[in-house]
């Protein structure tokens, strides 16, 4: 019977610490529930709250950015300064030096030689001019390349009365037109298209070799030493008075010079008599100081830095030097795009876009 009694309080007695145990141990897994539960409400607290700062931070960056951005001028158009320019796009630019030179040769009559025995040195007319390569086909202005302009030529006579000089048509014995590349090889031309009103033209280099390798590969890619123009062909329907640009000519007083500088006009105007200006639609005006050897040359401006071409240098204004520093004037670059693309089904645009695109 003791026996008996003692089993069972030994039991209670098991029951009871067993009980304690488990009111305890459930205690504190309550508690760890809780501590967890805390940790987490914690986290997520901190979680957000560093979003909401991370986000606040976004927004105020994209707010420094953008007015950054209007103080810099940034808006997709063409640029009134040269904040955003890269020293890289300008050495690029300046670092491009394709010519191409025209050679001909003119037949001074016999009669002429008589009159003025000058006469019969002057045969021969060699004139060199920037081009621009794009793709296998060469732009550049006309009448640096016009064989009837060539062939005009002003012929000093002594006379009783004096000096007397007359321009005479003399006849084109021989034309020869090829481009000069970079490293100094010799490409023929074909001419494909010419305005000699509006003042461009256009050349195809040939398939077959001028002294040296094929200048134009079997997929229609110029050969090697052939240096296409660097940049995109730009919108000069989009320039406005006060646009910055870029002009890189070869004037015949020096080598290569460029010359920074900004639209002046949107048209050009030249006196055609006392009362009367004649406007050109087709031309803008430029600041920068020109002369004779830059016709042809490339115009940059620069869209939000980037450089593009907007315009080909044709001359100064007016038949006498007293405003070819202050009156230049150049073909938007929009006129003959977009008459080659019409008359040839030939879009420049897209190939030079295509072509850095690669």
């Amino acid at each position: 019977m003791k026996k008996k009694v003692a089993f069972w309080v030994v039991m209670i007695l098991a029951n009871a610490i067993i009980g304690v145990i488990s009111v305890r141990t459930y205690q504190n897994f309550n508690d760890r529930i809780s501590s967890v539960e805390t940790y987490q409400k914690n986290y997520h607290q901190r979680y957000w709250s560093d979003n909401d700062k991370l986000e606040q931070l976004e927004f105020t960056h994209k707010k420094t950015v953008a007015k950054l951005s209007r103080i810099l001028g940034v808006d997709g158009k063409y640029d009134f300064n040269n904040n955003l320019v890269r020293v890289l796009d300008l050495n690029r630019f300046f670092d491009y030096k394709v010519y191409v030179r025209t050679a001909v040769v003119l037949e001074v009559p016999d009669k002429l030689k008589e009159l003025s025995p000058r006469s019969a040195q002057n045969t021969v007319k060699v004139s060199e001019a920037p081009a621009m390569i794009i793709g296998r086909y060469v732009l550049m202005a006309s009448h640096v390349s016009d064989a009837e302009l060539f062939s005009r030529q002003t012929i000093g006579l002594m006379t009783p009365e004096g000096a007397l000089g007359i321009t005479i048509s003399l006849k084109v014995l021989k034309y020869n037109i090829v481009l000069l590349a970079p490293d100094g090889s010799k490409h023929s031309l074909k001419e494909l298209y010419r305005n000699k009103e509006k003042d461009f033209s256009l050349f195809e280099i040939s398939a077959s070799p001028a002294g040296g390798q094929e200048n134009v590969n079997l997929n229609g890619t110029v050969g090697v030493g052939i240096l296409n123009f660097p940049f995109q062909i730009g919108e000069s329907d989009e320039l406005k008075i006060g646009h910055f640009i870029y002009l890189s000519g070869k004037p015949e007083i020096n080598s290569e010079v460029a010359r920074p500088g900004f639209v002046t006009s949107l048209v050009s105007a030249a006196p055609i008599s006392v009362l009367e200006v004649k406007k050109d639609n087709n031309e803008f005006g430029i600041s920068q100081s020109t002369d004779q050897g830059d016709s042809g040359s490339p115009i940059m401006a620069f869209r939000d830095g980037k450089p593009e071409l907007v315009g080909i240098y044709l001359g100064w204004i007016g038949a006498n030097g007293n405003g070819k520093n202050t009156r230049s004037r150049a073909l938007k670059i929009n006129i003959a795009v977009d008459e080659i693309k019409e008359k040839l089904k030939l879009d420049l645009r897209e190939l030079q876009r295509q072509i850095l695109n690669k």
